[in-house]
């Protein structure tokens, strides 16, 4: 006889995400000589502040590749890598869920069942991101690595005219900081990407040209 397996919780999230973590990510993307140190630092600052994630950060100013950025959470975390355009999304699965918190967050919950909760994240969240969403939906989370873009063009085709400007996540209207530096990586990295171009290099202590 097969027997069901137990139930999880409420109020959980799997083990693995509580490890989850910018500051961790930050460290191996240094010592893997993938990012400059400084450039980490101001991406961690600038996402501090709320302005944009720090894996949107890392990937809009151009300091990884976004597939690369993928590459390195799977390993660090051995998670399961996922892009939301290779799947159909179950549009039930996010039931319940916020849509702000999902477009402040890049997360986009991709299946249901039962008490589990699939969410794809833009590279990654932080755990108590992951546990907040758990604490409010009362369901077991399982996270998948997606990518940073590909999740932000799914969030904005599926779910931004549902929202009022003002309910926008600020990576739309970047602030400026350290003299507008990162204001102007991410206006022309965005201007690169419509165009098809080369994104422009970063300045100063931005660059990770060694």
């Amino acid at each position: 006889m097969r027997l069901a397996p137990p139930s999880p919780a409420p109020h959980t999230v799997s083990k693995s995400n509580q490890r989850l973590e910018y500051g961790r990510l930050a460290e191996v993307l240094a010592e893997r000589g993938l990012v400059e140190p400084q450039a980490l630092r101001e991406a961690l600052q600038f996402s501090t502040q709320g302005n944009m994630p720090f894996p949107e950060a890392l990937v809009t100013a151009n300091l990884i590749a976004d597939w690369e950025l993928s590459r390195v959470v799977c390993e660090i975390y051995n998670l399961p890598f996922l892009t939301i355009d290779s799947i159909e999304v179950d549009a039930k699965a996010r039931a319940g869920i916020s849509e702000q918190f999902m477009l402040e967050n890049a997360l986009i919950p991709i299946g249901r069942f039962g008490q589990v909760l699939t969410i794809c994240m833009p590279a990654l969240v932080p755990a108590e991101v992951l546990g907040l969403l758990a604490a409010e939906t009362d369901l077991f989370i399982i996270p998948v690595v997606g990518t940073v873009r590909s999740n932000r063009k799914w969030l904005e085709s599926n779910l931004r005219s549902a929202l009022p400007a003002s309910a926008l996540p600020s990576s739309s209207q970047p602030q400026e900081l350290h003299g507008g530096e990162w204001s102007s990586i991410f206006d022309q990295g965005d201007a690169a990407v419509q165009s098809g171009m080369q994104f422009p290099p970063l300045p100063g202590p931005l660059s990770n040209q060694g």
